[in-house]
């Protein structure tokens, strides 16, 4: 293992300590870096220029899923890669299928996440499950393949080197660099020289100019990329134990702060909360009876007024409960203080209930005004954290509960709900249900502004219900979504837009 911490790459060396590849891995380096530049065609360039992802970003996740798997030939298939090859799938599909872009985007992430656990798992058992150091583990999958980045040219520069066809086109690329820039100079000057001959060497190197910029851009990107995904999956059956030693050294290293002192750091918040619920039960838990305390105007005044302040106190006593375990010195036992984890647990509970006030104040919100994807995303977080606090008091009540296992778990379930739940069209069809009802008083129609197309077709119910100006309105906003889906290419293309296009023309 090096300085940094990262486990090395155990790669075979040959004479004056050259890597030696298979002819196999010889071949993947290829298709590797041909995986780098469908990152760029597919994902990154509609991503940059239009910021639209959907058919073409899945296409690339599948297609490197595919690649890790063939990689790593004769790997037992247990059933946690099973699992981790499902979710990986399923997320990279719900790019295709979902037209909401911050879903897509974090499916995106997740998938790329899966796939490079799943690339550390293959080298070691030890991995194939969540452990306790999952964090530690997260991180080395993330930059281990950093220090390994040199094996895929390696690999391709000695293909080309035992192949006679191969040592031609690497001399003929060596000689045309060579000769690139006194050719330059020539060209200027002749150019210079003869205004006849200048317009037809620009009408030649125009168009293959700007393709030779566009390969050059796409090459400083994907290749990288390319790089990066054979190195996460050239890798040694095995890693280096010494590893979790190292990890664990660091996290004692930084448990300074004796015990004592760390549990009475977490002492005045309590104070605080105590007061805070006593002498403001009428005015924060009103929410829990679905009534306005009797100095508020209006329930938008109090909910905003109390549910953001809330959600940032829970935010900070999830830091706090990290920073006291994370730097407080253990017992001679090896173990921490009853003290220290009776302050966490009181900690927790306070968190939960802060959460449970803030959630109640948001559902009373919703009730009254609908619902926006600000109140959707914002109350399914505040329902993670409580879940994850949750699972903080097992974890000190009972020793040996993985935590990081069942945030994961955690995270993963709801994360999944949040991903594959449509939250645009609930949001519309919950809406536009509560305006047919009688319980909304007005249907937003600018509300359609901010969601996806998604929500299309829950709007085509509002049809027939709405004044001819609204219907005009929504018209409008639903023919600009159309319009995008329209411009863009097969790259960015989605089913929710399909289906939203589809929708519009059955009415027409």
């Amino acid at each position: 293992m090096n300085e940094a911490g990262f486990i090395p790459m155990d790669t075979p060396l040959g004479k004056g300590n050259e890597a030696v590849f298979s002819k196999r891995e010889k071949i993947f380096s290829f298709v590797a870096a041909a995986l780098g530049f469908v990152f760029v065609k597919c994902f990154a360039a509609p991503f940059m220029i239009n910021v639209r992802m959907g058919l073409g970003a899945a296409v690339f996740l599948i297609l490197t899923l595919i690649f890790t798997l063939v990689f790593k030939k004769g790997r037992k298939i247990t059933p946690s890669k099973a699992l981790r090859t499902v979710l990986c799938i399923m997320f990279s599909a719900n790019i295709f299928i979902s037209a909401n872009f911050l879903i897509q985007s974090l499916c995106f992430i997740f998938a790329a996440m899966i796939l490079v656990y799943d690339c550390l798992a293959d080298c070691d058992n030890r991995f194939d499950r969540i452990r306790k150091l999952f964090p530690a583990d997260v991180l080395s999958a993330a930059f281990r393949p950093l220090s390994d980045m040199s094996a895929c040219p390696g690999a391709m520069k000695s293909a080309a080197d035992k192949n006679n066809a191969g040592k031609t086109v690497k001399n003929a690329l060596l000689g045309l660099a060579i000769a690139l820039p006194s050719t330059i100079i020539v060209g200027i000057l002749l150019m210079s020289a003869d205004s006849g001959f200048a317009d037809i060497l620009t009408s030649i190197t125009d168009g293959g100019l700007r393709s030779v910029l566009i390969f050059a851009a796409q090459a400083v990107i994907g290749l990288p990329v390319g790089f990066y995904i054979f190195a996460m999956c050239h890798a040694p059956n095995e890693c280096d134990e010494s590893s979790d030693e190292y990890f664990l050294e660091r996290i004692a290293s930084v448990r300074f702060v004796p015990s004592g002192a760390a549990a009475f750091s977490a002492v005045p918040l309590c104070v605080m909360y105590v007061i805070f619920f006593f002498s403001q039960a009428s005015y924060f838990l009103s929410s829990f009876a679905s009534r306005l305390p009797s100095d508020m105007a209006s329930y938008s005044e109090y909910a905003r007024r109390g549910f953001f302040e809330l959600c940032i106190v829970a935010l900070i006593n999830l830091a706090v409960i990290i920073g006291i375990n994370l730097f407080s010195k253990y017992g001679e036992d090896g173990k921490k203080s009853k003290f220290l984890k009776i302050m966490t647990v009181t900690l927790c509970i306070f968190t939960i209930l802060l959460i449970a006030t803030a959630v109640s104040k948001m559902v009373m919100y919703i009730s009254v005004y609908g619902l926006t994807r600000l109140r959707f995303y914002t109350s399914w977080f505040m329902l993670l954290l409580g879940v994850l606090f949750i699972g903080i008091i097992i974890s000190v009540v009972c020793e040996n509960f993985n935590l990081s296992k069942f945030a994961v778990t955690a995270f993963t379930v709801m994360f999944a709900v949040l991903s594959f739940s449509n939250a645009d069209r609930i949001i519309a069809e919950y809406n536009i249900g509560r305006y047919l009802d009688g319980t909304l008083p007005s249907a937003d129609i600018t509300m359609f502004r901010e969601l996806s197309a998604d929500a299309v077709p829950a709007a085509e119910k509002l049809r027939g219900h709405i004044s001819q100006n609204e219907e005009e309105k929504l018209d409008e906003i639903l023919e600009s979504k159309l319009q995008e889906f329209h411009k863009a290419d097969i790259r960015t293309f989605t089913v929710s837009e399909l289906m939203a296009e589809r929708c519009q023309s059955e009415r027409l």
